[in-house]
């Protein structure tokens, strides 16, 4: 084997591990890349959650408030007994949720990418996007569910967690894009 069909095998490895499933026509192309973009907004803000609940007094209350409410019809209680099947199952829900998102996302950032835009402006929007899309979800479930307990949990606090997660899942979709753009670099071998 020559060195430039090694160099030529050793690209298209590479393209292959990084390339996304629209790129390789696969069917439902944007799930394999947003779950992991999906996962790390859903665990930032968890995080974010947990530390404000446990400097609060009340370890995991709000996935538990929220899971009580989402999942159960009870009422909003930050200080309820915490009950490990209403957090797992709001947490589901969230990284679903995070997930659904960053479909968009990575959909918006394919055809951003396609069009040429360059990743630094493909980031710009994508935390924006992404942002708009976390309020808007959270907005209509208010809205949808009728939702009084908002005022409880503190808009402002929602503000704060969805600002954190567009940047955290715009930064992973534009690193993603920079290793991407990298694969076209030629790989030179001795």
């Amino acid at each position: 084997m020559n060195r430039n069909q090694l160099e030529r095998n050793q690209n298209q490895a590479v393209e292959d591990r990084v390339m996304s499933g629209s790129e390789r026509g696969e069917s439902m192309p944007y799930i394999g890349a947003a779950v992991p973009v999906g996962l790390v907004g859903a665990t930032v803000v968890a995080i974010y959650v947990l530390l404000l609940d446990a400097l609060a007094g009340h370890a995991f209350g709000t996935p538990n408030a929220l899971g009580a409410v989402l999942l159960r019809g009870e009422s909003f209680a930050l200080d309820a007994p915490i009950r490990p099947g209403l957090v797992l199952g709001y947490t589901l829900l969230h990284a679903a949720t995070f997930v659904a998102v960053a479909s968009a996302a990575v959909s918006a950032e394919f055809t951003l990418n396609r069009q040429g835009v360059s990743l630094p402006i493909q980031f710009v929007s994508g935390v924006v996007g992404i942002f708009v899309g976390l309020q808007c979800v959270f907005v209509a479930l208010t809205m949808l569910l009728e939702i009084s307990w908002v005022g409880q949990l503190g808009f402002e606090r929602i503000v704060v967690a969805n600002s954190i997660a567009a940047f955290s899942m715009a930064l992973t979709v534009y690193l993603r894009g920079e290793e991407r753009r990298a694969v076209r670099v030629p790989v030179y071998v001795r």
